[in-house]
């Protein structure tokens, strides 16, 4: 089977995103092999597939293999699904596409047997604490391959309810390939089988999504029991995955946290972390990553008490930057406060980091009337074509007595170019 047959354009519509799948390799440029990594140690969230008939096929291939995914989007802490979850560790945010609106558009061949989910979901890049929604464009359970499960999960959106449709289809999915469509706008969300629209719904993210494809097992419940008679390896075949824009629709396949052009260069960064933070109540946590950049002086990321000493917290940004000096603002800052710490850079986001500054007993310059409110700026020679910045804690004050410091925010200029 080629995808050769099934024609780029879309009329009215232009293409910003594809992947048609023709190997031999994983293109790093479309889709991450790693799924949802930060959970679990990033060995088992590694993808199984291979290329095969011009398709990309996930795998599971033996018994110890639950699941296998790949995405288009992903950063440390997204997704967090269980009050019991903490970060593993740090990955580099995956910015390949994280958009929002568009026509998206897959051709697939679903996994059948008991115990199986084919799966094609979009998740908030959470931006913002609450920009977290889960569209579930299908849920295929191989119980039942004439049964398509459409869902929106609010989550912790306010501004969006929780929705479902089971579709019952006159054909069973996983005898032959079939293409699914979503189309998303400002005004609601469409959802299609082989170009005709089963549902449709007037609720509507209004904020970048990333996307994931993966097959999962498991063994009881809503997916069904583990029907052991179905052969190792259990496939779901992907022929491409497209995705178009209309006029007026925000074209960027990275949308940033803000159009607004601002000469602090962390608002434009994703935020990470290689240590856990105290993120509380799931639905109602008051610390998250992403406030660490955005800015905000009512927002803070809070330390987790006891975790051992160093943490770091990290910036990637999608394109390179020069950058000449860092400036971190935290709560309670006489009390509570960093007191030690690196600042270091790399080119590739991944390696090669090096120190550009460091900082030892920390004196701060705390702003009168603001709860105890202290920044200290950090200045050094300009450092050029920068994906990476990350800031490694090593002491803080009430460390010994088991306490939290308060990050307000982490800012990062280039102070020559402004000058």
């Amino acid at each position: 089977m080629s995808n050769m047959d099934h024609k780029l354009d879309k009329p009215g519509w232009s293409l910003v995103f594809h992947e048609e799948f023709e190997g031999p390799v994983l293109n790093p440029s479309t889709f991450s092999p790693y799924g949802i990594s930060h959970w679990k140690p990033k060995e088992e969230a590694l993808a199984d597939y291979e290329f095969k008939d011009s398709c990309i096929v996930l795998r599971l291939s033996d018994e110890n293999q639950h699941i296998s995914a790949i995405t288009t989007g992903m950063r440390d802490g997204m997704h967090r699904y269980s009050d019991q979850l903490r970060i593993d560790h740090h990955d580099r945010a995956v910015m390949n596409l994280v958009t929002q609106y568009g026509y998206f558009e897959l051709r697939a061949k679903v996994a059948k047997g008991s115990g199986l989910n084919s799966a094609w979901w979009m998740i908030g890049f959470e931006n913002e604490k609450e920009q977290n929604a889960e569209v579930d464009i299908f849920e295929l359970l191989g119980k039942d391959t004439h049964l398509l499960n459409t869902t929106l999960h609010a989550l912790r959106d306010s501004k969006l309810e929780y929705a479902h449709i089971p579709y019952q289809t006159a054909v069973d999915l996983s005898e032959d390939f079939h293409t699914y469509g979503l189309e998303w706008d400002e005004t609601g969300m469409k959802f299609y089988l082989d170009h005709e629209l089963y549902w449709q719904i007037n609720q509507s993210p209004n904020y970048p999504m990333a996307t994931l494809l993966q097959i999962n097992d498991g063994n009881g419940g809503w997916i069904g029991e583990l029907d052991e008679s179905v052969p190792y390896p259990k496939e779901f075949y992907i022929d491409y995955f497209r995705v178009y824009k209309r006029e007026g629709m925000p074209m960027q396949c990275v949308a940033s946290r803000s159009e607004a052009a601002s000469a602090n260069l962390a608002s434009q960064a994703v935020s990470g972390l290689g240590n856990d933070i105290s993120w509380g109540d799931l639905y109602k946590a008051e610390s998250h990553i992403c406030y660490i950049n955005d800015g905000q002086p009512d927002t803070r990321l809070e330390s987790m008490a006891r975790e051992p000493l160093p943490h770091a917290y990290y910036l990637d940004w999608s394109t390179p930057q020069t950058l000449d000096s860092v400036a971190l603002t935290v709560l309670q800052a006489a009390a509570s406060g960093p007191t030690s710490w690196d600042i270091e850079v790399s080119e590739d986001g991944e390696s090669n980091w090096r120190k550009v500054h460091e900082v030892r007993a920390a004196v701060w310059e705390i702003e009168a009337g603001q709860d105890g409110i202290g920044t200290v700026e950090s200045v050094f020679e300009p450092q050029q074509h920068i994906l990476s910045l990350r800031i490694i804690i090593h002491d803080y004050v009430g460390r010994n007595a088991g306490g939290s410091y308060f990050i307000q925010d982490l800012s990062v200029y280039n102070q020559a170019a402004a000058n």
